[in-house]
């Protein structure tokens, strides 16, 4: 699952112009949580390449309102296809969505705690995701919004969660975005694996809160993981008890919203 982001103008400024040659204004925010507002890159009709600023829980065109009642802020890969929600956004309205990383939390000794992905060059990372324009019958308002597909995860990073957001490269990444993909074609990009390295860093629990959005919220509390595709998950494993294991957290976890922790 991916229930919360980091987004940075720098460096995802650059990635984006170096990528698709768009210049966007990314806004900070380095504790994004479902129903807040963040840029996604998708592709016109003529094959180009623009930012939107979109709210991060789909709302589909056909939804009667706009409500959290079903956590539609990620949506499996395996079930795209058969789903009301995301059928049509996958086969029409597929996006990009450019983060600096992302936060799991990790149970170890019934505890929950804090832990901050991103890519060991700090380059940011391309997610794979959907979107959709909804309509106010009474009012004419307009609300375009997204969600982040995930697939299971690479084995390797099964240790820190089962769920992993589809991670693509740059030519992946065009290759989801191209307008007249036949979506068939597209599901070999739901593989789990891991195009860049990843980096592992155990953070504080002041990011639980939602509200606390300085660089405090992914300053590392101790030494980073790293996870690539060759590296063997039994020792994420054992470090991320390691970890748990030295951690002094005085105060308790405490979730803003439980069904931003539910499994997508």
């Amino acid at each position: 699952m991916c229930g919360r982001l980091n987004v940075t103008d720098d460096p995802l400024t650059q990635l984006l112009m170096d990528a698709f040659g768009i210049t966007a204004v990314v806004e900070t925010n380095h504790n994004l949580a479902p129903t807040q507002s963040l840029l996604v890159v998708r592709a016109t009709p003529a094959g180009e390449y623009d930012s939107a600023v979109m709210r991060w829980w789909l709302t589909p065109s056909w939804s009667k309102t706009v409500n959290t009642k079903y956590s539609l802020f990620n949506a499996k890969s395996e079930t795209l296809a058969e789903k009301r929600s995301f059928a049509l956004p996958f086969r029409t309205r597929r996006c990009l969505v450019p983060v600096t990383g992302y936060y799991e939390w990790q149970t170890q000794q019934r505890q929950k705690l804090p832990f901050y992905v991103r890519s060991t060059d700090n380059q940011g990372l391309l997610l794979a995701g959907l979107w959709d324009s909804w309509s106010d019958p009474a009012s004419g308002e307009t609300i375009e919004s997204c969600t982040i597909v995930t697939a299971a995860a690479h084995e390797n990073l099964q240790p820190l969660h089962h769920r992993q957001p589809v991670f693509l490269s740059s030519e992946e990444a065009k290759a989801w975005l191209e307008p007249d993909a036949d979506p068939d074609q597209l599901i070999p990009l739901f593989a789990s694996h891991l195009p860049v390295p990843l980096a592992i860093d155990p953070v504080s629990t002041y990011v639980n809160n939602a509200r606390q959005k300085d660089a405090r919220a992914f300053t590392p509390i101790g030494d980073s993981f790293y996870v690539s595709g060759e590296q063997a998950s039994d020792t994420l494993a054992q470090l991320l008890v390691e970890q748990t294991k030295q951690r002094r957290e005085t105060r308790p976890f405490k979730a803003v919203n439980r069904d931003f922790f539910e499994d997508n």
